[in-house]
């Protein structure tokens, strides 16, 4: 055996710098020339979504059926999707100049053109979408446009729907603590300090459960370092927690009546892979008594630093995100996005722990983003140490330290990836951490 000292992220980080970095195009949302919108309302036009109320059996992930009907149809027209559902009661900042009313402040969170799933649209006037929501804290709308992206008209609102908790704990991202025998638990709701307790209750598969409190961190539109971070693609990005489930033991099986220990892991191949298996759940306790719920989750606790065990770790970085329902396609190639994921999904059962060394989702600024990313990797993050570094469309923006000075985090420079995971570092706003072991 040889014994490494590895800052695994840092030698990774430089390797990747040998290589000019690349923009890879605008965000998908960024083409809609939102300022341009101008309102066209048509009495004749109509947008209808359902259904009205979501999650019903605890699910925060839904299609919902959009129908739409225009009588000057164009191949041009497309269907928007908005959260808040009132998307014109927002009131635009002076910082971009572009802006005069009357106007939208608030880019979609994704959209299709009117045509996608309905090509006898331009012919009938008539057409129908099937899009996929995630829980995001708020409910949504749909609104049918013409004149394309570049100079969009509105003319239809649909009415509004949402998830039966808006507010619910969703996404859970599980990261290694900054010891051994430490995991972290990061997950996403809305609601605040002044609203509920967060907490995590956790313990050994079968065995006994302890509930370790959640500390609550959250952003405004101030902690953005420009557009359209600051503008058209500011969404609130309700409450992120995090919880630190210590003294975890590696080897540890709850067995009806008794533990096995050690050694006793060498009577079956069962047992071995049952080792250190711990489940858990995300909890809210309201200040009226009334506990929220997720669904429950496993993980594994990491072995001791020189113990013999075989450890299968994936690295990676650019894997960027992607819509099921084929909205928002990102430059022609964000597919393999979903593909990795699912190929990910599927290798699970072999995997200890995951490396995202940058470029996480490609949001650019446009927040909704992180929300469907969390929600696509969900039951990755939700089993295995989930590491994340900061890539330069997470972090670069002019003027605020990133290492190039160029534009690529959309006025996100850094906040969203420093919040929205935990990182074992002693400054959340520099990924530079590392864990000390054997390799054999």
């Amino acid at each position: 055996m040889r014994v490494f000292g590895l800052n695994l992220l840092a030698i990774l980080w430089v390797l990747a710098c040998i290589e000019p970095v690349l923009s890879h195009g605008d965000q998908p949302l960024a083409k809609i020339a939102i300022h341009n919108t101008k309102f066209a309302l048509h009495d004749q036009a109509h947008v209808n979504a359902f259904p009205k109320v979501l999650g019903l059996g605890g699910q925060n992930a839904e299609f919902v059926t959009v129908e739409f009907s225009f009588p000057s149809p164009s191949i041009d027209d497309w269907i928007g999707v908005f959260s808040p559902a009132n998307f014109s009661a927002s009131t635009c900042i002076s910082e971009d100049p572009r802006v005069v009313p009357p106007l939208l402040c608030s880019a979609p969170i994704k959209y299709q053109y009117a045509n996608y799933s309905s090509p006898n649209y331009t012919n009938t006037g008539k057409g129908s979408l099937k899009l996929q929501l995630i829980n995001q804290r708020s409910d949504f709308s749909f609104a049918l446009f013409s004149g394309g992206i570049l100079n969009p008209k509105l003319v239809a609102v649909s009415n509004s729907i949402a998830f039966e908790n808006p507010n619910a704990p969703v996404y859970p991202r599980l990261a290694q603590g900054k010891v051994w025998n430490e995991m972290t638990v990061t997950w996403t709701s809305g609601y605040g300090i002044n609203d509920a307790a967060p907490f995590v209750e956790w313990g050994p598969k079968g065995g006994d459960k302890v509930r370790s409190p959640a500390g609550t961190l959250t952003f405004d539109r101030r902690s953005m370092c420009g557009a359209p971070a600051r503008t058209v693609g500011w969404r609130d990005p309700g409450y992120i927690h995090t919880s630190f489930l210590k003294e975890l033991w590696p080897n540890l099986v709850i067995s009806r009546n008794f533990a096995l220990v050690g050694r006793n892991m060498r009577r079956g191949r069962g047992l071995e892979r049952a080792a250190g298996l711990y489940s858990y759940k995300l909890g809210h306790r309201l200040f009226n008594g009334t506990y929220i719920w997720s669904e429950k989750y496993q993980f594994r606790a990491s072995p001791y630093p020189g113990q013999n065990s075989l450890q299968r770790v994936v690295i990676f970085g650019d894997m960027g995100k992607d819509e099921a329902d084929g909205s928002n396609e990102y430059n022609q190639y964000q597919r393999g996005s979903l593909n990795t994921t699912k190929q990910l999904i599927e290798d699970l059962e072999n995997i200890d722990i995951v490396f995202h060394i940058g470029d996480i989702c490609y949001a650019n600024g446009y927040l909704s983003q992180w929300d469907q990313f969390t929600a696509q990797v969900e039951s990755i993050t939700s089993r295995v140490p989930y590491m994340i570094a900061s890539g330069n469309h997470e972090r670069d923006w002019p003027g605020t330290g990133s290492f190039y000075g160029n534009l690529d985090s959309g006025g996100e420079c850094g906040v969203l990836a420093e919040t929205m995971f935990y990182v074992p570092a002693e400054n959340r706003a520099k990924f530079w951490y590392k864990n000390l072991g054997i390799i054999s």
